[in-house]
């Protein structure tokens, strides 16, 4: 215990700054609908077959959502050269696909070199945001019966076993980014 309050000590002198100035240093930073998540779930959209009594099937109706994912960021600026950039994602489903809800967090660093110049870095990673694709469950007759399938691959010439490998699932930390911008203001 004796340990912990001598690191503790230190820190303990630091400014903690209250709820009210917090808010005071945080701004909105961004607010967008859709993903790239979204815009592959999207493009999932596209195409259809027939079933064997010739009742059409179609994608569109399987990968449409009501409530696109809704995306929110924020800035809190700690100092002039440093803040923190956060948010959430609210996530979306379809009737074949989900996407899940996010967490952002980020940094940004500021520089400046020279009078009317200024460098930032901007790094945000993704926590959550996971896109998968729900498997179908197909009648394939006397054939192969009832099996779980990739509801778009149900028609393919692929072994419905098969077609569960190629089900959409995108990880949501491929949507972190790094930004770095130079201005200069003359």
């Amino acid at each position: 215990m004796l340990a912990t309050m001598a690191a503790v000590g230190p820190m303990a002198a630091l400014p903690v700054p209250g709820t009210a100035e917090i808010l005071q240093q945080t701004h909105l930073l961004d607010v967008h609908a859709g993903s790239s998540r979204s815009d592959l779930a999207h493009e999932l959209r596209r195409g259809g077959y027939e079933l064997m009594d010739g009742t059409p099937v179609r994608f569109r109706d399987w990968y449409s959502t009501r409530r696109p994912d809704l995306t929110i960021l924020f800035l809190t600026e700690v100092s002039p050269r440093f803040g923190l950039i956060w948010g959430v994602s609210t996530g979306e489903s379809g009737q074949k696909y989900r996407i899940d809800p996010a967490l952002h967090l980020g940094i940004v660093l500021r520089h400046e070199p020279f009078e009317g110049a200024v460098i930032s870095l901007s790094l945000v990673g993704l926590i959550g945001g996971d896109l998968n694709e729900k498997p179908c469950l197909a009648d394939y007759g006397a054939i192969g019966g009832l099996q779980r399938v990739n509801c778009r691959l149900a028609a393919s010439i692929l072994p419905p076993d098969e077609t569960l490998d190629y089900l959409v699932d995108e990880p949501g930390y491929r949507e972190s980014w790094v930004s770095l911008r130079f201005e200069y203001r003359f």
